[in-house]
């Protein structure tokens, strides 16, 4: 009967997929395929997402088309979610909410304006893909910005595990998970609930780095990108300085610095001056909570390259707030009074591992009902011992308040709630559909800190059971 349904479901998909094809402008072509990559000498079989000429992820410019057609070569289905960009409900890649799966060997075709410049990433958006590596940058230019030298540095969390079983571990009663529980009761922070094997950037470790090369004296623009499951990072610059001017793809007041702080599905955007002469210069992704490090080096032509370590000789810090209460939106939201508040509780039971958004787990969720064209409220209240990194589709926030202090914060779509800390946001609701709001680590998720955030009178075009249906697939 299930495969009946799924089958059925496929034949709708189709029919979808006929209604969206392109009407200008060639298509670019993104291709999800299996394949197999080395990680400190072991092999492991994870996911790809390229165009036919090898480039990692989407390159394009605001103002343009988003004409991107997927195909799906793997033996799975899948769905890609395009991370931060504000894109039509229909088009935003989320399964049994926006659009069924991509069935294997089927093709999806999106087609949008590219509203944005920045940094941003896609991602699948189906199961535990994402961890095995299901995910891409996604780099939009402003054609109005002199271009610049510019390199990413794309962060990732690595298990061998197959992370279904992860999941399946963390969720049984076992004597680990009741001291789990305990910790929490205790109020003790509880960092991460997942060990990884190793940390990547750019699908390599620190045995054998991506190596960059740059020149003196020249300013780089690097695009950091949190495309982790489950971790949080400092990244750290070493002997350089540098600029932070926007974070998720949106320009906020310059920082100086060498180290700053960033959270799953975060970006960063860091201008950095290369000193003349030659030289070789680390760019390190710190993980919190663990003695382990990842990262990339900035090298000019004849420097020597440095041999250095995956572990650290000391405990990386926690991530706090300090950084988002010095940053500023370069361009703050105008003023206007506030039309409707919805407030989000999260809540945590690490004995059972099920998560939820105001007493409810996905998707036997109560959807936040909006009224279009409202400056609207989100006000998360985090009760737990985790940070939570809050990430709201097809819409860019404003940070107004953390912990009672009003600020005048930054812009983005995706915001760390510390433990035991309320965060306040706005943004406008004048984006129509029915639209995912979660926690972006992925265990979080599938263990139910999902709900969406429904436009009055949008259609919904999947049931609650359609949904579990396809959890259970």
């Amino acid at each position: 009967m299930k495969k009946f349904i799924y089958l059925l479901l496929m034949m709708i998909s189709l029919v979808n997929l006929a209604v969206a094809e392109p009407t200008s402008s060639k298509p670019v072509i993104l291709q999800v395929t299996e394949t197999t990559i080395v990680v400190d000498g072991r092999p492991s079989q994870v996911f790809s997402v390229k165009q036919p000429d090898g480039t990692f992820g989407y390159i394009g410019t605001k103002g343009q088309d988003f004409n991107v057609i997927v195909q799906n070569k793997t033996h799975v289905p899948l769905v890609l979610h395009w991370h931060g960009l504000i894109d039509p409900n229909d088009q935003d890649g989320v399964p049994y909410v926006t659009q069924l799966p991509i069935p294997p060997g089927g093709n999806y075709h999106y087609h949008f304006e590219l509203k944005q410049a920045g940094t941003y990433w896609l991602h699948s958006h189906y199961k535990f893909q994402e961890q095995k590596l299901m995910a891409a940058p996604l780099i939009i230019h402003d054609p109005q910005e002199k271009r610049e030298p510019e390199a990413v540095m794309f962060v990732q969390d690595f298990t061998f595990k197959n992370p279904k079983v992860i999941f399946e571990d963390l969720r049984k009663k076992t004597m680990k998970s009741a001291r789990m529980a305990m910790k929490m009761q205790m109020n003790k922070p509880d960092v991460n609930d997942v060990k990884f094997d190793a940390y990547l950037v750019n699908h390599r470790t620190l045995q054998h780095p991506d190596i960059i090369r740059v020149k003196g004296e020249e300013t780089l623009r690097l695009r950091v990108i949190d495309a982790s499951a489950s971790s949080n990072y400092y990244i750290d610059l070493g002997k350089l300085k540098g600029e932070l001017f926007a974070v998720d793809g949106t320009p906020i007041k310059p920082i100086e610095g060498s180290r700053f702080q960033m959270a799953i599905g975060n970006r960063l955007d860091i201008r950095i001056k290369i000193p003349a002469g030659e030289g070789a210069y680390p760019i390190l992704a710190l993980p919190e909570g663990t003695k382990q490090q990842t990262g990339m080096i900035l090298a000019t032509p004849h420097a020597k390259i440095p041999v250095l370590s995956e572990k650290t000789t000391q405990t990386n810090p926690i991530l706090n707030y300090d950084q988002e209460f010095k940053t500023s939106a370069a361009e703050p939201m105008p003023e206007q009074s506030i039309g409707q508040s919805f407030p989000y509780i999260l809540r945590g039971n690490m004995a059972t591992y099920i998560w939820t958004i105001n007493g409810r787990a996905w998707p036997n969720i109560d959807p936040t009902m909006v009224k279009p064209n409202e400056r609207t409220e989100l006000i998360f209240d985090n009760r737990t011992n985790m940070a939570h990194p809050m990430h709201i589709h097809g819409h860019v926030f404003e940070v107004t308040e953390i912990n009672g202090k009003k600020i005048n914060g930054r812009k983005g779509d995706t915001i760390d709630v510390l433990p035991h800390s309320t965060v306040k946001v706005v943004l406008d609701t004048d984006n129509p559909g029915i639209w995912m709001l979660h926690c972006h680590i992925l265990y979080h998720q599938a263990g139910g800190m999902m709900t969406t955030v429904n436009y009055d009178g949008y259609p919904n075009k999947f049931t609650e059971q359609q949904r579990a249906m396809g959890d259970r697939m």
